[in-house]
């Protein structure tokens, strides 16, 4: 009697096919998916993540509803792009089956997962109102309900840590509660509440930011290195570790007036921060100048000091100029910086003139239409980058995110 023969893909272990499918475009690595459960097994898995591609496929961003009150999500889908390499897809963020009658509102969202205010019916047009906090992976359909913070105040500022390139798949919730000094002075921040994935607690800390700091408007956290980076209207990019117990503020590369336009991002494991302080003009036909920068990993030396001008925590990378050839535009008004690309170079602007998003090539200086937007869409809110992030997430006590039926 013959042998069966043996299939040689059974020889390799899993960390051979991890290694292997790590070299696999991100459309072909879906299709891998569903070649086998083992092959399923090593490409969800979270052990893999770092290794395997996983990249930018498209923007949520919020229109207004005009058959409901309030806002509706939209998703803006970039897989036709040679730089996304990913396959179309029209994702859809999660909505718990006993809460499809609730207000959902997009705060954040930081490699792969996205923070959803979740609010009773009617509930947006109350400020005190009590509302939780939805953490969820619209690659997988799971989701986790946070519990209430404790804070019911009005003036508050949410954002979500998670790293996809650290061993550990833990995410914390940042909860901002500002104060209004004066009647016509912006508020400030003065404390944060967080919470822990891995403890499934909240804790609140006092802020240790000197001076008393605005966050700016419409603008993301980026969460790196276990710390939220957050900009700030006084020059300043302010950081915060996720226990709350170090705080610390980096002036940036040049004073900035808070109307100027200016953002930060992450790529290929730096922090970026772009300006465009250097105008053309109003009457111009080209955009002005853009700076890119990427931020020392010597600011997290929290022990160490260095005088100012031996410690240099910036380094430039690009100065580029006519960005945005042959727009008219009022400046700062309709062109807006909204995303940086998580490993190519290339970073994204709304043209509110023309209802256009567009991609810029920082390499070739080349700009790109890559999406026509809603025209209902809510300036006031940034586009949330969505990269689709295959593993699951074990919370505390090792218990799986809720799958919705």
């Amino acid at each position: 009697m013959e042998k069966p023969v043996e299939e040689p893909f059974s020889r390799l272990t899993d960390d051979l096919i991890a290694e292997i499918l790590s070299r696999v475009p991100y459309k072909s690595l879906r299709i891998c998916e569903c070649v086998c459960p083992a092959w399923r097994a090593v490409v969800t898995d979270p052990a893999s993540r770092r290794r395997i591609a996983q990249t930018l496929a498209g923007f949520f961003h919020i229109v207004t509803d005009d058959e409901a009150p309030g806002f509706a999500v939209s998703y803006a889908d970039l897989s036709a792009f040679p730089w996304a390499s990913v396959p179309k897809a029209y994702p859809r963020l999660p909505v718990p089956p006993d809460r499809t009658d609730c207000f959902f509102y997009p705060e954040d969202s930081s490699d792969g997962l996205f923070l959803t205010r979740v609010a009773p019916p009617l509930a947006c047009v109350r400020r005190d109102e009590k509302f939780l906090y939805m953490v969820s992976n619209p690659a997988t359909g799971d989701y986790f309900v946070l519990p209430h913070s404790g804070y019911t105040g009005g003036h508050r500022r949410a954002y979500l840590g998670f790293d996809g390139d650290a061993p550990t798949q833990e995410f914390h919730v940042f909860e901002f509660v500002l104060e209004k000094i004066q009647a016509l002075r912006p508020t400030v921040v003065r404390r944060v509440n967080i919470y822990s994935s891995e403890t499934g607690a909240w804790v609140a800390r006092e802020s240790q930011w000197n001076g008393g700091f605005t966050l700016r408007c419409r603008q993301p956290g980026v969460f790196r290195k276990g710390c939220l980076h957050l900009l700030t209207d006084q020059s300043a990019l302010a950081i915060v570790d996720a226990q709350g117990l170090k705080w610390r503020t980096v002036p940036l590369p040049t004073f900035v007036d808070p109307s100027i336009q200016i953002f930060i991002g992450k790529s290929a494991g730096q922090l970026l921060y772009i300006d465009s302080s250097d105008r053309q003009g109003r009457g111009s036909d080209r955009f002005f100048s853009i700076s890119v920068y990427a931020l020392s990993v010597g600011i997290y030396q929290w022990d160490v000091s260095c005088p100012d001008d031996i410690f240099v925590p910036w380094e430039p990378l690009w100065k580029l100029s006519n960005v945005a050839p042959k727009k008219r535009f009022k400046v700062d008004l309709a062109l807006q910086f909204t995303g940086v690309h998580p490993h190519a170079n290339i970073i994204f602007l709304v043209s509110f003139w023309d209802g256009e998003l567009i991609a810029y090539d920082l390499d070739h200086h080349e700009s790109t239409v890559v999406y026509h937007i809603h025209p209902d869409y809510e300036r006031s809110r940034p586009f949330l980058p969505y990269v689709s992030l295959l593993s699951r997430l074990p919370l505390d006590g090792g218990m799986q995110l809720a799958t919705p039926n």
